[in-house]
């Protein structure tokens, strides 16, 4: 049965590494969706300030992490857990899949890194505040 997995840090976040092919910072905390032996998606925490944390989605492919309870825990560890004002993601330009969720989901396009990619690829800067987010309840979005 799938659930969410918060338990072994280390492991998931070395697992959202692999997948995306990056390295978090040394702040960065995960959850997972997936069951002990298999993870179908991570989310990652990092790059923490006063108002505001990035978000990061590594996933297996299958598409199927998409359930309530994982929405919801993704957005309430950082907007009322940790209380930030608002969720930073940074996207490959050249990643449409990706955008197209992000946007789904609920972020908006605030700009452009340009040649900011290890490759020299654009990096599409998205934000969502607190406010924005139909996936925690109305009294905990307060501007």
């Amino acid at each position: 049965m799938l659930e969410i997995v918060s338990r072994d840090q280390p492991r998931l976040v070395a697992w959202a590494q692999a997948v995306i092919g990056c390295r978090f910072f040394p702040d960065a905390q995960a959850i997972g969706w997936g069951d002990e032996r298999r993870l179908r998606a991570v989310l990652v925490y990092d790059c923490w300030t006063e108002a505001d944390v990035h978000i990061h989605l590594a996933s297996d492919g299958t598409g199927r992490f998409g359930s309530r309870s994982f929405l919801a825990a993704a957005y309430h560890f950082p907007f009322v857990t940790a209380g930030k004002r608002r969720l930073t993601g940074l996207v490959p330009a050249s990643n449409a899949a990706a955008l197209r969720l992000n946007l789904h989901m609920g972020f908006v396009r605030e700009g452009v890194m340009r040649r900011a990619g290890d490759d020299g690829e654009d990096i599409i800067i998205l934000g969502m505040l607190r406010e924005e987010c139909r996936f925690i309840p109305r009294e905990h979005r307060g501007a």
